[in-house]
């Protein structure tokens, strides 16, 4: 049976950017190739049994890699799959080698700055002898055919995905106002991401620095921050000192089944990023309807089709981030569509949607790949 393999760091996390794009790519090999084809799933992370593939959590962390990178060479050289699909660059080295010892075909997957600026010599030889790289956005992809020399022609955009059954327009969850100690009338501002002092990027801190310029002008207006990470206590300690102790929430960790009523509870879903690769979280905030403010320097841009869903703004500018998020809270921004959920929403599954994902990778993947192996979508 000819085979396809997939190489993942992990498809169980709750979280995680890459980890979501791994899943989801997974679920669309299902779908699109045809059968008599095996898709065979490596994780480096993960534990239990996985259809079709094996994870490799239980062994021990400091043994972790090296054992992982063997599997992935022997499992190649054994089954000598038609193509490779690595969704980290860092197991491309190893792909690499298959191409070099057994002619096997490999697609590695740029999703921000795990690759971008990378100087490690073996993945970037990689990332130029690979058969094509899938960026999550037109940013990554002039970003990495620039920065590594590739051909442009080289490098296709597959941008993120979420399943809309999990992401609906719902009135706001009562329980978790009373949960958080909110109002009823309050204007609330969320963020939803690792707190994480190597992401950082992400602009919390930056919501922060303009929330009493928000709260001048909407005086009910709250800050809920989602996440765990080791950049809470200095967020924490941030608010304090701008005496903004009663007007921020931490939530803490959020469990994967109440992230839609997270969406639903905001009037306003808010990351003003400066090194966003794409941002899934801003698909599932507009699949439920909800307003959204990125910033206008990475990838934030594309989720926001350049500013016709949502606003953006220099993520830089406190002043900036302060007045659109108060023009949305007060219903005047001038961008009519983030007020009307049904049509956001409705934009956001067509154009962002699972459907949309499965075609879009089966025609990357159809010139790579032997007639007939990828079904028509």
């Amino acid at each position: 049976m000819q085979e396809i393999h997939l190489w993942v760091p992990e498809l169980d996390a709750a979280r995680g950017g890459i980890q979501a794009f791994s899943q989801h790519l997974h679920q669309a090999l299902g779908r699109i190739v045809m059968p008599g084809v095996r898709v065979r799933t490596l994780a480096k992370l993960g534990t239990g049994p996985l259809a079709g593939g094996h994870q490799f959590g239980g062994v021990p962390a400091w043994l972790r890699t090296p054992i992982y990178a063997a599997a992935l060479l022997r499992a190649g050289l054994y089954h000598r799959p038609m193509l490779v699909i690595a969704t980290h660059v860092n197991f491309l080295p190893v792909a690499r080698l298959l191409k070099r010892w057994r002619g096997v075909r490999y697609v590695g997957v740029a999703h921000g700055v795990e690759v971008w600026g990378s100087r490690r010599a073996g993945v970037q030889r990689s990332l130029r002898e690979a058969d094509s790289v899938l960026a999550v956005s037109r940013y990554t992809q002039g970003r990495v055919a620039a920065e590594q020399q590739l051909p442009a022609e080289r490098v296709k955009v597959l941008p993120n995905t979420f399943d809309p059954a999990d992401f609906q327009p719902r009135p706001k969850p009562l329980a978790l106002l009373r949960r958080y100690g909110l109002s009823a009338d309050a204007k609330i501002i969320f963020s939803f991401g690792r707190l994480a002092a190597s992401e950082r990027y992400k602009g919390f801190d930056r919501v922060i620095a303009a929330l009493p310029e928000i709260c001048r002008r909407v005086p009910n207006a709250r800050y809920l921050i989602g996440g765990t990470g080791d950049d809470r206590p200095r967020l924490e300690q941030l608010t304090r000192d701008s005496g903004l102790a009663g007007r921020v929430v931490f939530t803490g960790f959020i469990a994967p089944e109440e992230v839609c009523d997270h969406y639903n509870l905001c009037d306003v879903f808010a990351m003003p990023s400066v090194g966003e690769g794409f941002g899934i979280v801003y698909l599932e905030a507009m699949a439920c309807g909800r307003p959204v403010l990125a910033g206008n320097r990475d990838g934030s841009t594309e989720p926001l089709r350049d500013g016709e869903l949502g606003a953006l703004v220099d993520p830089e500018s406190p002043a900036q981030i302060a007045d659109a998020l108060a023009r949305i809270l007060e219903g005047r921004h001038e961008h009519p569509l983030m007020f009307q959920p049904a049509p956001l929403r409705e934009r956001i599954v067509r154009e962002f949607g699972f459907d949309r994902f499965c075609r879009t990778l089966a025609g990357h993947l159809r010139p790579l790949l032997p007639p007939g192996t990828v079904c028509e979508t």
